[in-house]
């Protein structure tokens, strides 16, 4: 499987125009990426886990390499890090990303469920 990686370009995010499951970058990308050190990033990832915002088992591809493994990691994770890191590119793909929620005139639902309380909303 072919896979695309979000990079800046003269200061500004790129992210290809293809459908989201072909967007998985490995550790190195998401360094250069966020201009950060491998440790921050790290970091940054266990918090995420710990949080249980994301899962490994969701969040992660091991691809098999003949020396091993590259574990790479999906869009979900790569929008969890720019939150979760301050740098300038990840500021700059989080005002990308709030940006094009509201880019259409429409209104947006978000329909929350408890299930711990058993209230439900229905959209």
């Amino acid at each position: 499987m072919k896979r695309e990686i979000i990079h800046m370009e003269g200061g500004r995010i790129v992210i290809p125009a293809v459908h989201p499951d072909k967007i998985r970058m490995d550790e190195a990308e998401l360094v250069g990426l966020f201009n950060v050190v491998a440790p921050t990033l790290r970091a940054a990832k266990r918090r995420i886990y710990k949080l249980g915002i994301l899962q490994p088992f969701t969040a992660e591809q091991r691809i098999p390499l003949k020396e091993g493994y590259q574990v790479v990691y999906n869009l979900e994770m790569i929008f969890a890090l720019a939150f979760q890191i301050n740098t300038y590119p990840a500021q700059q793909l989080r005002e990308y990303i709030i940006s094009r929620l509201f880019q259409t005139e429409k209104s947006m639902v978000i329909c929350m469920v408890n299930s711990n309380h058993k209230s439900y909303l229905k959209c």
